[in-house]
Formats: C-alpha cells, structure tokens, sequence
C-alpha cells in the first residue's frame, strides 16, 4: 500500500452491519438484516484487524472537519490569514469565531467538536476495546497476526486519540474523556474534565504509545507504510503538547532525543517541502504526515487546494488569505515569502511549461489579495487539469518545527543558548541560502527575491545569522511565524505563548482587519471556546458549558 491513508479508501468498511436496501416501499423496515456481521466474525475475517486500525487514521481524510479545518482554525483565527471566499457572507461561521466571540451555536465549533468525538476518537474507543495482545487476529493469507504487530497497533491507536484529544483541549480546554465505546443510555453521564485532567489524559496516551518497544523507530518504516507513526513522531507530538501546557522542560527531553537520533534533517530547497511528492512530503523533513494521491476511479484528492486558491481563471474558491501583516513580518531576502504567500498579478505556468496563466484575486473577499502558496498545486501534479484530482498532502510535524520548538525549550528553561541559537540559524541558513530565490513554476511573482536582493552566505553570516546576544525569545517567535506560516499552527502558538488576545487586539485595529472584524471582540473571555450547545441539550446537560461563556 502506497499510504496507510490511501489503503484505508479502499478497504475500510462499515464495521458491523450493512444493510442491503432494494425497496423504498416502508416494508423494508420489516425485513430482517442482511449482510449483519458481529464483532467475532468481523475481528476474524482476513485483515479485520488492521482495517480497524485504518479505521483510526480515516479520519484525517475528512476534506472539510479535518483537513480544511486545519487552516480554518489554525491560521484563519489568527493574524495570518483571511478567511476569503465569494463574499463576505461565504463561510461567515469562519468571521464569528475570528472576531472572537463566537456563539455556543457556532457550527464551525460544532462541526470540529462532532468529528473529533464521533469519527475519529470514537473509532480509536473501538479499536482498544476490541484488540489486546491477546486477540487473535487473522492476516491476509490466513497467517495469525502476531503479538508484537498487535502491541504496535494498540500504540499506534493510543497516539492517534491522543492526537485527536490534542485538538479538542487546544480549542475547548475543558472537554469529556471518554475512553471506550459509549452506549445511548451513557450520553446522561456525559460530562465535562477540566484541562488538567485531559492534560494528562493526553499524556498517559503519548507515554504508552512511547514506551511500547514495539513502535519502530521513523528508519524502520518502510516507504510503503509511509504515514504511520513513529516513535519519533510520538516523541515529537508528546514534546508539542507538552510545550502547550507550560512544560518546557519535558519537552525538551523528548525534542533532545528525536534530534539527537539523526533520523531527519532538513532538505536543502524550502520550495521543494511543497511542490514534490518524492523529495518534498516523503523526504528526510516529514516526521509526521498524511500522504495523499489521486488516482482515478480509486482514490481523489482533497478539496483544501480548492478551496483554498484564487478565483476567477485559477478555477479556485478563493478561501485562506494571507494577510498583510504577515507578509511584513517577513525580512528582505527572505525566500519563504514567495514560498508562502501568492500575489494577485502572478503569473504560473500552466502544465505545457510555456502557456500561462494569469492570477487575479480581485472581485471576491479578499481584501490583501493573496492566497497560501503552500496549498496551490502546478499543473504538472493535475493529471486533469483540476485542483482536486491531485497529491496535495500535509504535513503534522516536520522537522524544521522540531528544530524551532527545542531551541525554544532551550530558551525558556534557560539551557544552551549557543545551542539554541545554532539551531535557529540551522533553520534561518536553509531559508537565506540554499531556497530558491525566485518560484521555479511561475513567469512572474511579486515576492521574488531580486538579485541584488539575494543573500549570499557572506552575507547571511554577516547580517542574517541570530547571536547569542539578540532576544532570543523574540527571535524564536519570529522564526516561528515565517518558517511555518499557512500550516496551521499559528494559533497554537499564540495561545500557548499567552499572546493570543494582545496579538488580535493589535491586529484588529490594522485596516484589513477593520474590514473583516478580526479580532475585534477578543477578550480575556474568547478562549476557550464554547462547548457547542448541541453537544449540551444532546446528553441532558450533564455537560456543561465552558465559564467563561455562561
């Protein structure tokens, strides 16, 4: 299989009873199930196992709760992006939640809080109930699943609830754990842990994930299995959350290990991260990632490149600005702006090398007139032609964020400055030196870096490089900002910095946040979210509401 994502389109299957309908006539409702499989005959079918285990990756797959939501929240609550779109009124559920003082009946909130319980956490609650080291699990071929291929699934199972929970306690904080399959007559029991106790819920998951010897390490997985966790991965995600909840220095442990493994490192063109399935997604950087491919009548892409490019002759929806703000953060010379962020007035190649096409972002809701360079797809990786006939994918962590958060730890715990500041410039030298200056698929970019504008590596050793005598918080925090910019961690950062209310209420007074009202509501009050009130009257309030929306 090319990805575990990409297998589980295929063979992942309704997990107990398919019922065949061949009448609309009401009868139907008299007939007895057809095709009904219990959970015995279902785990000792040929691979029933693994499918259940798909079955927890599966959810990353949701074009709109999962993937799109990704930038929705990540970088459109933020400074950095603008929702877009037709209009004002396209996707205003987007605007609510940006101005900071959403509704307890936001559907956006409603839509993330749904997925994460019903489809992804739900389906990891089935997995663990289901399969122990002691179950017997049947392979293709009619082989026994053995007991170490089982542990690594249970770990494997144990990070990706973790890895769902993790998204809930960033936007909601204070949320229900609920750790196995849940029944109706459970919902009136249903409530509400404070974000000490999801802390460590989140946590005992990563640790076990992490201490089962059985969890390869990233240069035991096979380019097959490309998309699985490993232990490094769980290490690195273990290190983020731990960073989110004030523990620098646990973090730093984690973070010291997965580089001191010398599994990753850097690729040397901060362009080739986002234009290339081989030496991009699947290189050396991706610690974490979910590898997409659209092979026809098998298998499509996803709808954020869609969604998330320009209208009018780019065939786009016109979603994910990238606001003036951001584009001012970045410094002279740097390449990751035209990396990051396209212009209206670019002009791309189309799929013949020659043929162009012209990138106007006028007419719709998009007040800077920009759109995430990282999320636009060239014509030679459309074999139709179309924005979601593609191999799109995404990454969770990559290894240039694992450099940024353990010189960060550095920082904050007052550890080796020399270190921390090696590992920035590490980050800041790749950036400067080795990109490309200019967009290899385009005639024209605004952001091209001009040739007297280029920084040799005299000049990046001279000007560029951070010292140990700068503000290296600031530093880092900058560094942050422009290396990951357009991937969704934008808010993750502001929140667990303490910055996220002093940051949108700055952003708010700017022009272009004037027109969308970005932050113009955010208090004290704004985060956490609010439980969605759905979510409250469905369990009989047992589950109540988050204090600071009450």
């Amino acid at each position: 299989m090319k990805s575990i994502i990409n297998f589980g389109k295929v063979c992942i299957m309704t997990l107990f009873a398919s019922i065949l309908m061949v009448s609309c006539n009401s009868d139907f409702l008299d007939r007895p199930t057809l095709g009904s499989v219990d959970e015995a005959t279902y785990l000792n079918s040929e691979n029933g196992g693994f499918k259940l285990l798909i079955g927890c990756y599966e959810p990353i797959n949701d074009h709109w709760n999962y993937q799109q939501m990704k930038f929705d929240v990540g970088d459109q609550l933020t400074d950095d992006c603008s929702k877009g779109g037709s209009d004002a009124a396209d996707r205003v559920v987007v605007t609510e939640v940006t101005r900071g003082n959403p509704t307890t009946t936001s559907s956006m909130l409603r839509d993330l809080w749904k997925h994460r319980y019903e489809s992804a956490i739900s389906a990891c609650n089935v997995f663990l109930s289901l399969v122990t080291p002691e179950t017997q699990l049947i392979k293709d071929g009619g082989a026994l699943v053995t007991t170490a291929e089982k542990q690594r699934w249970i770990a494997e199972a144990r990070f990706l609830r973790a890895f769902y929970y993790f998204d809930l306690a960033m936007i909601f904080a204070n949320v229900p754990i609920i750790d196995t399959p849940l029944t109706s007559a459970d919902k009136g029991s249903i409530t509400k842990s404070d974000k000490e106790e999801v802390r460590k819920f989140i946590l005992a998951d990563l640790d076990a994930a992490i201490a089962e010897a059985n969890l390869p390490g990233a240069s035991a997985i096979p380019e097959s299995d490309f998309g699985r966790v490993s232990k490094e991965a769980a290490m690195a995600f273990r290190a983020r959350v731990k960073m989110f909840f004030g523990d620098y220095e646990g973090a730093k442990t984690d973070l010291k290990a997965v580089v001191d493994g010398g599994q990753f490192d850097l690729i040397s063109d901060y362009q080739t991260l986002f234009n290339s399935a081989a030496n991009g997604y699947m290189s050396k950087e991706a610690v974490f990632i979910t590898t997409r491919a659209y092979i026809p009548n098998y298998t499509g892409g996803s709808v954020v490149p869609q969604m998330c490019i320009g209208r009018n002759t780019t065939g786009g929806w016109g979603g994910e600005c990238p606001t003036n703000n951001l584009t001012a953060e970045y410094e002279v010379g740097d390449p990751r702006l035209v990396h990051t962020v396209m212009s209206s007035g670019d002009i791309f190649y189309k799929g013949d090398g020659v043929t162009t096409e012209l990138h106007d972002y006028s007419g719709y809701d998009n007040f800077p007139q920009q759109h995430n360079r990282k999320l636009w797809i060239d014509y030679s990786r459309r074999p139709t032609g179309g924005l979601m006939d593609t191999d799109w994918s995404f990454y969770h962590i990559r290894y240039a964020d694992v450099l940024l958060m353990y010189a960060e730890c550095l920082i904050e715990t007052g550890g080796d400055k020399q270190l921390a500041v090696d590992l920035i410039n590490k980050v800041r030298y790749r950036a400067f030196v080795t990109t490309s200056p200019k967009d290899q698929f385009a005639q024209y970019r605004k952001f091209n870096v001009a040739d007297d504008k280029k920084v040799t590596e005299a000049v990046f050793n001279a000007n560029y490089k951070v010292k140990v005598s700068d503000d290296l918080r600031k530093a880092v925090r900058h560094e942050r900002r422009v290396e990951l910019a357009g991937e969704g961690l934008r808010l993750y950062d502001l929140l667990r910095w303490g910055t996220f209310v002093s940051t949108m209420q700055a952003f708010s007074k700017t022009t272009e946040a004037q027109y969308s009202g970005a932050g113009s509501n955010v208090t004290d009050k704004t985060w956490p979210y609010p439980i969605p009130q759905t979510e409250i009257d469905n369990v009989g309030g047992a589950l109540t509401q988050n204090d600071n929306y009450k």
